[in-house]
């Protein structure tokens, strides 16, 4: 490694992450302050595919307030492009504006485009862009997101989730939740898939998890639209998951031979009590888990 960095001020933020872009992209980095960086011109940590961080961000359970992109780049979020080796975990990051331009982005509240792990962190504000648009991550293709929550309102136009746009290969997301709502905006590509949690999930299962944003879309499309309350697409393993908002389907379309446990709340029949139980004994090896929280809502709790 190339040492480790503690961040006590937004200006040393941005200075780390000119180190990583230019070269240093396995530094450690560790919060010990809440950060703003209202009216701070944000660059992403990890700028492309070859120029991924491969470090460990520990947030520390900090706040970093106020992040605000406008952007043509491709990978956009605190970090763009996130490695194999790297870890991102433990931020809170509130109010964030991002705005995403490129055709085919990849835009998250965390992370744009991840091979790593993404754990214990949550996003407010506003999550925008054309192609591969989430809450906390654009696409997840290796690794994990685990314990992740937003309540970001997100919008794009390709592949679009409250938690991820799209997850692929090897890529889990286990204990995580969405309540933003979420909006694809259509006439832009031939196929897409939008979802409360995730939009297209091609990874290797979500586990334990909820939505309960509403998912609408605007324009009009000629091409293939595949809209679900939780799942835009679906082609992995979904266990004991939940969601409640304006859809009744959960999943817009279903790969043949999966049989998703996905069910919506009903508040009668399936409460959210129910849907705790259920995702806990689902949760069982992990370090997570629900309980009811005062707003009636799943909240994580760290075992």
């Amino acid at each position: 490694s190339n040492g480790s960095y503690t961040v006590t001020s937004a200006d040393g933020l941005m200075n780390i992450a000119k180190l990583v872009n230019g070269g240093k992209t396995d530094i450690n980095i560790t919060l010990d302050t809440d950060i703003d960086l209202t009216g701070k011109n944000w660059t992403p940590i990890g700028t492309s595919f070859s120029n991924k961080y491969t470090g460990t961000f520990d947030g520390g359970g900090h706040t970093i307030k106020g992040l605000t992109v406008t952007t043509n780049d491709q990978f956009v979020g605190l970090f763009g492009s996130l490695g194999k080796a790297g870890t991102v975990k433990n931020v809170v990051m509130e109010g964030v504006q991002i705005t995403n331009n490129h055709g085919s982005g990849y835009v998250g509240g965390v992370v744009g485009n991840s091979d790593g792990t993404i754990e214990n962190c949550s996003v407010s504000g506003s999550v925008s862009g054309t192609a591969y648009v989430g809450g906390v991550v654009g696409v997840q293709w290796f690794g994990s997101i685990t314990g992740c929550s937003s309540s970001a309102t997100v919008k794009g136009m390709g592949d679009v989730g409250g938690v991820a746009g799209q997850t692929n290969a090897d890529a889990t997301l286990t204990a995580c939740y969405a309540t933003g709502n979420v909006t694809i905006e259509l006439g832009h590509r031939d196929r897409v898939y939008v979802g409360g949690l995730v939009g297209f999930n091609g990874g290797n299962g979500v586990l334990a998890c909820y939505a309960t944003g509403n998912v609408a879309s605007t324009g009009s499309s000629t091409g293939n639209v595949y809209i679900g309350g939780f799942l835009g697409g679906n082609y992995a393993t979904v266990t004991a998951c939940y969601w409640k908002n304006n859809h009744e389907q959960g999943i817009g379309y279903n790969k043949e031979g999966i049989a998703p446990e996905v069910t919506k709340v009903d508040g009668s029949v399936v409460t959210w009590q129910k849907a705790v139980d259920a995702m806990n004994t689902a949760l069982t090896a992990g370090d997570y888990q629900w309980a009811l929280g005062t707003d009636g809502l799943p909240v994580l709790q760290k075992k």
